[in-house]
């Protein structure tokens, strides 16, 4: 939700009260939003152009290379298209993850792509939010009953995935756990990510099939996106693909408007 709320504010950008934002100066607007970024290119189109002053365009064009969002997320390549934007410039101000939809006047389909190296995908999955995810998918209750001391995704291709962790526990003390795990990914009717033929080893054991399904079965439950359809966003992933050392992933969002506040 970060990278959206991110993304959201640099499109309302253009529609600054000192006039229209013409693309040369839209991408300045990305690049002092970013911690950093490589490449930077943008189209917008509005025919006629006094169309951005009541906050409509006919169509956006948005392709970002080696960009980094926060000090944790870094994305090797976005690209997105979107297609007529129809916003509310009253509420663009003090926009948030929680009240984004007052600032849209009618839906918004948007296609985008995704290229996140193993590296970027390794450091994103260490970060304190993410880790926050972790260990609550894991159904711990508390942070002691778990403590995540390191883990690393190895891509490997065809979708397939190694893992390798270690982590304490306090029935085992001071004593590090190495735990190796090896996943493959399924899109299931482009809105859930299934985990299959997982296999692992803890300490270079190897972990019961029982205990193993378990854990696919409650992450699986974590991976479905339709579980932002009730904050009004519908998206789904139309192809996923791990190579050696990238992660890719492209697909559409559909974003709905808060129908109380559209006039």
């Amino acid at each position: 939700m970060e990278i959206f709320v991110i993304f959201t504010t640099i499109i309302m950008s253009l529609f600054s009260v000192s006039g229209f934002v013409l693309n040369n100066s839209l991408t300045s607007i990305i690049r002092n939003k970013s911690e950093s970024i490589e490449e930077v290119n943008v189209r917008v189109n509005s025919i006629p152009t006094h169309q951005l002053l009541k906050g409509e365009t006919d169509s956006i064009q948005l392709s970002l290379k080696q960009w980094q969002v926060t000090p944790y997320l870094k994305l090797d390549l976005l690209e997105l298209e979107g297609d007529r934007l129809k916003l509310n410039l009253r509420e663009i101000k003090g926009i948030t993850a929680n009240n984004w939809q007052k600032a849209l006047k009618s839906p918004v389909n948007i296609g985008w792509r995704m290229v996140m190296t193993e590296n970027d995908l390794n450091k994103i999955i260490m970060s304190p939010p993410v880790q926050s995810i972790i260990s609550k998918s894991t159904g711990n209750s508390s942070q002691s009953d778990f403590e995540l001391l390191d883990l690393a995704f190895n891509l490997q291709p065809n979708n397939r995935i190694f893992l390798d962790s270690k982590i304490k526990l306090p029935i085992r003390g001071e004593e590090i756990l190495n735990v190796h795990l090896e996943l493959s990914m399924e899109l299931k009717k482009g809105h859930t990510l299934i985990i299959k033929d997982l296999q692992g080893t803890l300490n270079n054991r190897q972990l019961s099939s029982k205990l193993l399904q378990g854990f696919a079965d409650n992450i699986n439950t974590q991976l479905s996106l339709r579980n932002l359809e009730k904050s009004g966003i519908t998206m789904r992933i139309l192809q996923l693909n791990t190579d050696k050392d990238k992660l890719e992933i492209a697909g559409f969002v559909h974003l709905k408007p808060d129908l109380d506040k559209v006039n």
